[in-house]
């Protein structure tokens, strides 16, 4: 049965592709974004589709759509937007998740948040970093959400989920983002220095965007249960910072240098998620494997830098 469903921020690198993902199974799609929907080279094709609306809308402002799920991917683009403007990063987490959340209570919605995979390390980055660092801001605010989401289920029985994003790549990512993959694709593809944060022993895992979208998908049709449903969705290789790059420049032929700089404070020496419950309660495991995932964003890569136009992204995880 078709159904209408919102996505928050659904321009950007993950939300391109669940909107695609859930036109193609059927149902009718509301993309909700601060950015033109035809500014990404994904979704260009779509604009003329019958059951895709784009909706240009800031979620700091409140909103109302008939609908019956939301999922919510809205959040700062930029891995240093925050750090210029705290407070419009912070409003888009809380004030953008309230607005979010009454529109899920008015509408019987059921809701499923983008979360942070930093939040269940117990590692935040920056976390001992003086002032509103990058990262800090961004994990506090997605925090906070996740406790307006419990209090929401609590107190109006609103039917919530999150899911706690790690480290996503993939094609259709804006070439200047800022994040390890694309950031070191694009460099090594232009040959030019990569450059690594610390010793890059830092241990992460990388996971396939289609891979991911399919998770959430998963997580949003489950059975609600007794409390919030959390899950954390991420790759299910871990591999070094280094040994990654590595990887890039071999893939691509690459004469870039790799050159270390000083190490970000308070960086996870180790970051991997808990795919336990995805796995025993959705039957989700991450499919891609990194060196064919590698591959296929290297040719995303190579044809963008041919003269296409770049395509936005959304937050995910930040290395």
């Amino acid at each position: 049965m078709q159904k209408r469903i919102v996505v928050l921020g659904g321009a950007g690198f993950i939300g391109t592709h669940l909107c695609l993902r859930l036109l193609a199974d059927g149902n009718e799609v509301f993309c909700v974004d601060v950015r033109e929907a035809a500014g990404s080279s994904l979704l260009r094709d779509v604009l003329r589709h019958p059951a895709f609306h784009a909706v240009r809308h800031n979620i700091v402002h409140g909103f109302g759509i008939r609908c019956d799920e939301i999922y919510n991917l809205a959040s700062p683009s930029r891995v240093c937007y925050d750090k210029a403007l705290p407070v419009e990063a912070l409003q888009v987490c809380m004030t953008g998740t309230i607005n979010t959340l009454d529109t899920a209570r008015a509408e019987h919605a059921r809701v499923l948040f983008a979360s942070s995979g930093e939040i269940g390390d117990g590692s935040p980055a920056a976390a001992t970093a003086d002032g509103c660092g990058c990262a800090r801001t961004l994990v506090e605010g997605k925090r906070a959400a996740e406790a307006l989401h419990r209090a929401y289920r609590e107190e109006f029985n609103v039917d919530t989920r999150i899911a706690r994003i790690y480290n996503t790549y993939g094609s259709g990512a804006d070439l200047m983002d800022q994040r390890l993959v694309m950031k070191s694709v694009v460099a090594a593809l232009r040959n030019r220095d990569i450059r690594i944060n610390g010793s890059g022993e830092q241990i992460r895992t990388f996971c396939w965007v289609e891979d991911l979208v399919e998770g959430l998908v998963r997580l949003m049709d489950a059975s609600p249960t007794e409390g919030v449903r959390t899950m954390e969705f991420g790759g299910g290789h871990e591999v070094s910072i280094r040994t990654l790059v590595e990887k890039i420049v071999a893939l691509t032929g690459s004469r870039s240098r790799i050159v270390h700089v000083k190490a970000r404070p308070g960086d996870a020496p180790r970051r991997v998620p808990d795919l336990t419950k995805a796995r025993n309660e959705l039957g989700w495991t991450p499919r891609t494997p990194l060196v064919e995932g590698l591959r296929r964003t290297i040719a995303y890569a190579e044809k963008e830098l041919s003269g296409k136009v770049h395509t936005a992204v959304t937050w995910a995880e930040i290395n």
